[in-house]
């Protein structure tokens, strides 16, 4: 089988469930060795490793909470010290429990992985479809430091900034992300599958131009869920 991801290595926050874990598999079934990443309760991690495992892959799980932006700090630095260097980082920013703003916790993920990244590497963030922000919103965060500003402006930014090295920074978004019974309800969303396939393909060989771009997967089905901005 095909595998081009082959002999790379990816990291998955909070891969231990849900669209982490789903993420995580994709990755493993292109050939990626995954890390992951978990709370140190999470009592399903070791299974999600053996599922990766099964795949053909190597994989290690990492008992760090990433809630937070100290926690993502912590797990970067720690892969590079274990690792050297990296291929892929994938930011699961859709848990229910995390604590910092998104666009400040993707900025500092971004900024972490930085140095450590290899040429022709690739970040994808994954996170909730948000509304528009008024105006005058957009004013304030203009007037405060970068990390504030808006998501899209923030991948569009660092994927500029890292031009130069051919790595890729991109967004996926979606209206049925974040319920906090996702983790039960995977086979039952069928969009996922098209979240997985893009995930593929942004992570994949063939997506060398694709850069600065947020993606929208929205189930229409769902009359709670708001409209991509």
């Amino acid at each position: 089988m095909n595998k081009p991801l082959a002999g790379k290595i990816a990291i998955v926050t909070d891969g231990h469930y849900g669209i982490g874990a789903l993420s995580a598999q994709t990755l493993a079934d292109q050939g990626a060795d995954v890390i992951i990443s978990h709370p140190a309760n999470a009592w399903n991690a070791q299974g999600i490793i053996t599922g990766l495992e099964a795949r053909g892959v190597n994989a290690r799980a990492y008992a760090i909470n990433c809630d937070r932006v100290s926690g993502i700090k912590i797990l970067v630095s720690q892969v590079i010290a274990d690792f050297g260097q990296v291929d892929i980082l994938v930011t699961n920013n859709v848990s229910f429990v995390l604590v910092d703003d998104e666009r400040i916790y993707s900025a500092a993920a971004i900024d972490a992985i930085t140095p450590a990244i290899r040429d022709g590497g690739r970040i994808i963030a994954i996170g909730k479809t948000t509304p528009a922000q008024p105006v005058n919103d957009l004013a304030a965060s203009n007037n405060n430091h970068a990390n504030l500003a808006p998501l899209d402006e923030l991948i569009t930014h660092s994927a500029k900034s890292l031009h130069n090295r051919h790595v890729t920074v991109n967004r996926l978004q979606s209206n049925i992300l974040g319920r906090k019974n996702l983790a039960a309800s995977l086979a039952n969303i069928p969009v996922l599958g098209d979240i997985a396939k893009g995930l593929s393909f942004l992570a994949g060989p063939e997506s060398d131009f694709i850069t600065g771009t947020t993606f929208n997967f929205n189930d229409r089905n769902d009359h709670n869920a708001l409209h991509a901005a």
